[in-house]
């Protein structure tokens, strides 16, 4: 089960969200000056693995970022990927020192099946460029010929690991998220037979192509149907903890990370990820041009996305799970199959969170109980969600 609680808090002090200027709002310098005012917040479940974001408001005023410089650059190669699991034996693909920025590569939107790509996309009528053309071949590629872990045959489709340098369990290692783009015009949505939020009304399999008008902003579901774009990683995390296993399924999230689904995790982001194993051992995957709340078919815009992520290792900050900050929020997130257990823990990673950005965690209890409303969203079970002030 999952669930998402966000806890909105204003600020005065801070002036932009471009990442070379928020040093103050890493991890390591969380005491930076911030003057708090009232809090808001929300909660959203999702179903499978219990994944709670509970983020805190601050402003900052957006500055203009212009196209990402990177130092290191990973293909989309069968030798580079890994097919629903995280497996703890494949060696890294690259190491980094910590501060380097890398442009990754992924796969996704393979909806082609047992079909060749090119006649797959002239039947549903996509138009590609050559450097889409050569990114679909990558996709189909991997599919075919990457290497499955522990008799795992399908999956997400990732590409990692990363290792950072120096990293070591009990470290925490930050990922900026610089820009996260489609590789391809097209995003796909599916569901199946007993899944989904109505998994009873749906008869049969469906497949639905969603073209992508990056210039809008919008993918477009059918005429007249647009829906807005913030294309993001739905997988991104270290290597699970040795008690999890060699093999781990990319299924569900958990402390490491990994499938989180969380559409705030876009442009301009910061992801902060506890280090289980030596170098951190990162993996992403999942692409996504668009996702609600939830994936009520089990699948958001299916993609494949060019990710651009800086990675920052803090020696000795140890966290129980991940955080993230946006331009205007704080997220800490709480995960376990049971539901009831991932909101306990999420309203605990908010108060020690809290602590880290020196806001007194024994009022902010009290705040999230002033009010709230509730509706229903879907992902794969019932997921309610709230919105507190």
């Amino acid at each position: 089960m999952a669930t998402t609680m966000i806890v909105s808090r204003s600020s005065e002090t801070h002036t932009s969200s471009e990442h070379g200027r928020r040093e103050g709002l890493t991890l390591s310098l969380m005491h930076d000056t911030c003057s708090r005012k009232q809090a808001a917040s929300r909660v959203s479940r999702a179903a499978t693995l219990g994944s709670v974001c509970v983020s805190v408001f601050y402003s900052l005023a957006s500055a203009d970022a212009g196209e990402p410089h990177y130092d290191h650059v990973v293909h989309l190669t069968p030798e580079n990927s890994a097919i629903g699991n995280f497996p703890a034996q494949k060696k890294a693909i690259l190491t980094v020192k910590s501060g380097a920025i890398v442009k990754m590569e992924t796969g996704g939107g393979n909806r082609w099946g047992e079909q060749e790509p090119d006649t797959w996309l002239h039947e549903n009528g996509i138009a590609v460029t050559e450097a889409q053309h050569t990114a679909i071949k990558e996709i189909d590629r991997v599919v075919k010929e990457t290497t499955r872990y522990a008799d795992i045959k399908n999956g997400h489709l990732l590409v990692g690991p990363v290792a950072v340098e120096g990293a070591m369990p009990g470290d925490t290692l930050e990922v900026r998220i610089l820009s996260i783009t489609p590789r391809i015009p097209y995003g796909t949505v599916s569901m199946r037979p007993g899944r989904g939020g109505i998994p009873d009304e749906v008869p049969e399999i469906f497949n639905r192509t969603v073209m992508l008008d990056l210039k809008r902003g919008v993918g477009i579901f059918e005429p007249g149907i647009e829906i807005p774009l913030h294309p993001f990683m739905g997988v991104m995390g270290t290597m699970p903890p040795l008690d999890e296993g060699d093999n781990r399924r990319s299924g569900p999230p958990g402390v490491f990370g990994g499938n989180l689904d969380c559409k705030e995790l876009i442009d301009g982001t910061t992801l902060f990820l506890p280090v289980f194993r030596p170098g951190g051992m990162f993996f992403t995957g999942d692409s996504h041009a668009g996702q609600g709340d939830g994936e009520v078919t089990v699948t958001a815009i299916e993609t494949a996305n060019t990710a651009v992520l800086q990675f920052i290792l803090h020696k000795g900050k140890t966290l129980k799970a991940p955080r993230a900050e946006s331009a205007t929020h704080y997220m800490a997130f709480g995960l376990d199959p049971d539901l009831n257990k991932a909101m306990q823990m999420a309203i605990r990673e908010t108060n020690d969170y809290l602590k880290d950005i020196q806001v007194s965690s024994s009022s902010a209890p009290s705040r999230c109980r002033a009010s709230a409303w509730t509706f229903m969203s879907r992902r794969w079970s019932t997921t309610p969600k709230a919105f507190i002030r």
